[in-house]
């Protein structure tokens, strides 16, 4: 494995994301990379694995609790980082004792091009999409919600829904009504006898 220690100077954005965790039963990995960001600068690439975040081991980190131990540096980024390499096949390798990892005679999986494309595109897949199309985690949601088969009103729609309520508002009933909601918050709250 080759570990790397990058130290990134303030204040944020430090130009990455990241996903995995312990919550999620993976190893914390960089997942995007801003183009000309101050991690890309420091040659941090997509698919590199989080060994640890300043002094603190990421090994036992979720999600969150990396995510504010990052938001928290504000002067300054120090993060021990993993590059996955792709020596040939899928590869096995002992480490021992390296960052307090507890991986000492445990075999551990490095990825390789493939495994490493396929994070690319899974993490990809999740991105915002532009125009009309939802990321995977809303479809998702609104799958569970059962939402999916809504679509979200068109303009003609809402300028029609907009001219009635204007009307509305304008109108001797809604006068009235306002006037009798204001009398009786006034009464309810002791303001007016």
């Amino acid at each position: 494995m080759n570990i790397y220690c990058i130290t990134l100077n303030g204040p944020a954005p430090w130009g990455f994301r990241l996903q995995g965790g312990k919550d999620f039963s993976m190893p914390l990995t960089v997942s995007k990379l801003t183009p000309g960001g101050k991690a890309t600068q420091a040659g941090v690439g997509v698919g590199d694995w989080v060994v640890s975040i300043g002094e603190t081991n990421a090994e036992d980190m979720t999600h969150v609790e990396a995510q504010n131990k990052i938001r928290a540096a504000e002067e300054s980024l120090t993060l021990t980082l993993s590059k996955a390499f792709h020596v040939g096949g899928d590869q096995k390798v002992r480490v021992s004792g390296l960052h307090g990892l507890r991986v000492d005679g445990i075999p551990m999986f490095i990825p390789n091009d493939r495994s490493k494309k396929r994070l690319i595109e899974d993490t990809q897949d999740w991105q915002p999409r532009t125009g009309t199309t939802q990321s995977r985690s809303f479809r998702m949601l609104a799958q569970l919600t059962g939402t999916d088969y809504m679509q979200d009103p068109d303009d003609e729609t809402m300028k029609r829904a907009r001219e009635k309520f204007l009307t509305e508002i304008q109108s001797p009933r809604y006068a009235r009504l306002r006037d009798w909601h204001h009398e009786r918050s006034a009464r309810a709250l002791n303001i007016k006898s």
